[in-house]
C-alpha cells in the first residue's frame, strides 16, 4: 500500500496541528517545503494525498504552485487547501479559487476549522479522532501463523492501539482473536498496522510500546459487537 503522504508549508503551527491529530497517528507523513517551486517538485515526486499550503508563508507562490498541480495532467486530481493571511479581502480568496484549488481557510488558524477542511477533501471522517481508554488482553496471528500476547490500551469502531513488544512494519496484515469486555463471544479479525510506536522512536511517548492498528474488512457480527461497545465506552466516558 503506498504511503500516505501531506504536503505542506514549513509552518509550525500548521504542523503542530497535523501531527497532533489522527493524521500522525493513522501513519501519514508530514513533508515540509520552503517555497512554492519546491512545493511543485515535492508534489511531483511524492504524490500525496494532501497537499495544504500558506500564503502567509508563500505568497504568489502558493498560487503558481496550485495553479501548476492543476494543470498537471497527473497531479490535478490532488487536493489543494490553501490557507490566507488573517488580514486579507476577497480579492486573494478569489485568485485561490482561480488557481483552482479546492479548499480555502482563513488565518487564525483553528483545529478543528482546518482538520475538517482536511478530512473533506480526502472524504474521511472526524470520528477517527476519538479512541477510548481501555485495557483487555488480546492474542495475534502474523502471517507465519506465529501467535503473539497484547493488550489492547484505545479503541475505536475503526481500529485499536495494541501494546506490544512485538513489532511489524506499517500495512502489515494480522489475524487478532479477543473477546471485548462485558461481552462474551470471541471475535477476530484482520488488522493492517497503520503506525508504530517503536521502542527507539516513540511517535505517542504517552503511549507504550506498540502499533495502531486499523480493522480490514470485518464481518457484519464484529460490526455490530464493535458499534455496541463503543456505544457503551461513548456513554460511560
Amino acid at each position: 500500500m503506498p504511503a500516505k503522504k501531506i504536503v505542506l508549508s514549513g509552518d509550525p503551527e500548521l504542523l503542530a496541528i497535523l501531527e497532533n491529530s489522527f493524521f500522525q497517528r493513522e501513519g501519514f507523513e508530514m513533508v515540509l517545503v520552503q517555497n512554492g517551486q519546491a512545493g511543485f517538485k515535492v508534489v511531483e515526486a511524492e504524490a500525496p494525498t494532501l497537499a495544504i499550503f500558506d500564503l502567509a508563508l508563500l505568497g504568489e507562490q502558493a498560487l503558481k504552485c496550485c495553479r501548476a498541480i492543476k494543470q498537471d495532467q497527473l497531479l490535478s486530481t490532488t487536493p489543494v487547501l490553501l490557507l490566507l493571511p488573517e488580514s486579507t479581502d476577497e480579492n486573494l480568496a478569489d485568485a485561490c479559487w482561480e488557481a483552482g484549488c479546492d479548499a480555502v481557510i482563513h488565518r487564525p488558524l483553528a483545529a478543528n476549522r482546518l482538520l475538517d477542511a482536511a478530512c473533506g477533501l480526502l472524504g474521511i471522517s472526524r470520528r477517527l479522532a476519538r479512541r477510548f481508554p481501555v485495557n483487555f488482553q488480546l492474542e495475534f496471528l502474523d502471517s507465519a501463523q506465529k501467535r503473539h500476547l497484547g493488550s489492547c490500551v484505545n479503541f475505536n469502531d475503526d481500529g485499536m492501539f495494541l501494546a506490544t513488544e512485538m513489532i511489524f512494519p506499517m500495512d502489515t496484515t494480522l489475524l487478532i482473536d479477543f473477546v471485548l469486555p462485558g461481552f462474551q463471544t470471541p471475535l477476530q479479525s484482520q488488522v493492517r498496522v497503520a503506525w508504530v510506536n517503536h521502542p527507539e522512536w516513540r511517535k505517542k511517548n504517552e503511549l507504550p510500546c506498540g502499533m495502531g492498528v486499523q480493522f480490514v474488512g470485518p464481518s457484519a457480527l464484529l460490526k455490530a459487537a464493535l458499534k455496541d461497545f463503543v456505544s457503551r465506552l461513548s456513554l460511560e466516558s
